[in-house]
């Protein structure tokens, strides 16, 4: 039965890749679709991926530049591009569908769209009104080169409809990856998207001093306060934050180098400009864009949010990296004038 399961990948990205291995190792039928002709063409001819060294795509998998062969008639359509490019091609997608059965659809992108405000998952509603209960998130704690190497993994799927999410995870789940599954969609939406602006954070803090970790601590402390009364106060659940799409994803986002939102962090903290450190890191960073939207969400629903906003100032005021400490909790002192 799994080897008739057809499942189409939009987004032959890192993560886009990495799952259609998984899948088709699973005996499912892949085929993704990538905008890029350069890595479709890489992808189709050697099997190698630029961002992932070491990686080989599964002999059966094709990889397609035109959307409607990659979508014709899934079981389960995976939405694994920038979060930027979501509402454009869910779009298409509408189009292409419109005469089909509408697959069961699961995101891993993440974001909080510029404008509108609205997560991956609502934009993708708003775009195909036929999968209001079809579409679902996957997200946690989850660096895709570490799933390519094997490492056991869980992470959440979430979506409105319990039986639904259910189906969907009988397809996904396999090799590596474990699933804890939950009708929390936006809470676990928020998590996702929010965690990669705290690593941002985290990673100053990394920058101003490698020996910072202490700091590193307190930071975290108040991140993950900050991040349950976000995702409360727009309509998730505490338990939410406090599992693995909240805290899990964010200890292990903020904590290592191989998350580019520290990275790009560390070099902010170092002492770079976020036009520099974006060169030098080279890809995209995925908090930079998330964070001037996340700031507007919570100004528009009047969430208290410190962490967030000292990091914007850092970004977008030029204030110094060392400010990033307050709001870790370590308020500055004066000190007292005269002799002692």
């Amino acid at each position: 039965m799994k080897k008739q399961t057809e499942i189409s990948i939009i987004g032959a990205g890192m993560w886009g890749a990495v799952l259609a291995n998984l899948l088709a190792r699973e005996g499912r039928t892949v085929r993704a679709w990538e905008f890029k002709a350069a890595t479709a063409r890489s992808l189709n001819g050697s099997r190698a991926h630029p961002a992932l060294p070491g990686f080989r795509l599964a002999k059966g998998i094709k990889v397609l530049t035109r959307l409607e062969e990659a979508v014709r008639s899934p079981k389960l359509l995976i939405m694994a591009v920038d979060s930027k490019h979501v509402r454009g091609l869910s779009r298409q997608i509408n189009v292409l569908l419109k005469s089909q059965p509408l697959p069961l659809i699961v995101a891993v992108a993440k974001g909080i769209e510029a404008g509108s405000l609205k997560t991956v998952c609502e934009v993708m509603e708003e775009e195909i009104p036929r999968a209001r209960q079809k579409t679902m998130i996957l997200t946690g704690p989850s660096f895709a080169v570490e799933v390519a190497a094997g490492a056991p993994t869980k992470v959440v799927l979430a979506g409105k409809d319990t039986a639904l999410v259910k189906a969907a995870a009988a397809m996904i789940e396999g090799g590596p990856l474990r699933l804890e599954l939950s009708d929390d969609r936006l809470g676990a939406e928020l998590g996702g998207a929010l965690k990669n602006v705290y690593a941002i954070g985290s990673g100053i803090i990394d920058g101003l001093s490698k020996a910072a970790k202490n700091s590193e601590a307190a930071f975290l402390i108040e991140s993950a306060s900050e991040l349950k009364r976000i995702i409360t106060a727009l309509g998730g659940r505490s338990h939410t934050a406090w599992g693995l799409s909240g805290m899990g994803d964010l200890l292990l986002t903020a904590t290592s180098a191989k998350s580019r939102n520290f990275r790009f962090g560390r070099e902010i903290g170092k002492g770079r400009t976020p036009l520099e450190a974006q060169q030098h890191i080279k890809t995209v960073v995925e908090g930079f864009a998330a964070l001037e939207n996340a700031r507007a969400l919570c100004a528009k629903r009047a969430i208290k949010t410190p962490v967030i906003n000292s990091i914007w100032k850092i970004l977008y005021k030029d204030h110094n990296p060392s400010s990033i400490l307050e709001a870790a909790g370590f308020k500055r002192t004066q000190r007292p004038s005269g002799k002692l």
